[in-house]
């Protein structure tokens, strides 16, 4: 993320890591960064992540040194552009670096949009820290 930042590639958490950050339970098997890049120009981020140490696992996703699963995003199914969504971010601080993060409602948008069976899921987790939020304001 630090790289990232040092090339000033904009970026945002998304998926169930950005839910993660933002209080829902759970767990994930990698870190999707959705990145204001168009998508054939993923070799950038690619290149970037193999200059610090990581290794290309597919076309779009990496595995860092400490074994993380990075999954480089270029268009949310159900979500607008990264443009339109990227004023939207919540800025948190995570893995000691301030990074953008989708926003939870967003992200249970784009869950509802795709459906698959773990998504359903995490969407019932997702409204049920809403709730806690609306109630609590925490």
């Amino acid at each position: 993320m630090g790289a990232l930042n040092a090339e000033r590639i904009k970026f945002q958490v998304i998926g169930m890591s950005a839910a993660n950050i933002q209080g829902v339970p759970g767990s994930t098997l990698d870190v999707d960064l959705w990145l204001d890049l168009r998508p054939r120009q993923y070799i950038r981020a690619l290149n970037l992540a193999v200059r610090e140490g990581a290794q290309v696992v597919r076309n779009t996703v990496v595995e860092l040194l400490d074994g993380t699963l990075v999954n480089f995003v270029y268009e949310v199914t159900g979500l607008s552009s990264f443009k339109s969504v990227f004023p939207k971010a919540c800025k948190l601080k995570w893995e000691g670096v301030e990074v953008a993060v989708l926003p939870l409602e967003l992200i249970q948008k784009s869950k509802e949009a795709i459906r698959r069976p773990k998504d359903l899921l995490h969407i019932e987790m997702i409204k049920e820290r809403l709730e806690v939020i609306r109630r609590t304001g925490k």
